[in-house]
């Protein structure tokens, strides 16, 4: 099974949090969410996440202003077409700048 690790988020209230989780637990492909001293890791069934899934990920990311460089590994043959979209909100945060 692959990890991804989440940097702490900021929230705002304690639903904000409850909600965060709540979200990110319901992700298809995610199995467990722990806590460690480097954020939270989410343990996954594999690497190759559905389109729901990696579009969930992307919009918590960007919800909780979260780092996304770590959201790249999740390109493949079959989305790379609308992940790597230049135009898409994510791209820069997700790839950099001059990736294309």
């Amino acid at each position: 099974m692959s990890q991804l690790l989440i940097p702490s988020a900021t929230f705002y209230s304690q639903s904000d949090e409850a909600s965060f989780f709540a979200w990110l637990e319901s992700i298809p492909g995610i199995t467990r969410v722990v806590g460690d001293h480097r954020g939270l890791v989410a343990t996954l069934r594999s690497d190759k996440l559905s389109k729901p899934a990696l579009w969930n990920l992307l919009a918590l990311h960007f919800r909780y202003n979260l780092p996304m460089r770590a959201l790249a590994r999740f390109e493949t043959p079959q989305n790379r077409a609308w992940f790597c979209e230049p135009k898409m909100f994510w791209y820069k945060s997700v790839f950099g700048k001059g990736r294309r």
